[in-house]
């Protein structure tokens, strides 16, 4: 099992949400999460925080496929619809890499395809792992 892959595996915070890694390649990376109750706001729509952690999985993976330790320093999110339920899937993908940030935009879509927030993240680029 590679460094990546334990790292990724070793993520509490999104096994707890139920996010589940689908790929991972230098740079990219695809993460899916089915909507329950437990993801639901009290106007019974997604929660921000969960579509938030959903993309910021999918950012961690592609960020850290290079095999160098990556961490956030920057982060922000754009909410375009509101869903209740059925299976989301956040696409990450390198936008710009450099000696120690990369920036990342992560598209998160329905089953349909239809966009429902975006997220943008910079990486500060660590050590080896």
């Amino acid at each position: 099992m590679s460094k990546l892959t334990q790292m990724l595996k070793n993520d509490r915070f999104a096994s707890h949400n139920s996010i589940q890694l689908i790929s991972v390649g230098t740079g990219e990376a695809k993460a899916e999460m089915i909507v329950s109750e437990n993801h639901l706001n009290g106007v019974n729509i997604i929660q921000g925080g969960a579509l938030f952690t959903l993309a910021d999985f999918a950012f961690a993976a592609a960020s850290n496929s290079h095999g160098r330790i990556a961490v956030a320093a920057n982060a922000s999110i754009n909410f375009y619809k509101g869903v209740s339920s059925g299976k989301l899937t956040a696409t990450a993908r390198e936008e710009n890499s450099g000696k120690s940030l990369s920036s990342y935009t992560v598209d998160i879509t329905d089953e349909t395809g239809v966009k429902i927030a975006q997220f943008s993240g910079t990486a500060f680029l660590k050590g080896e792992y």
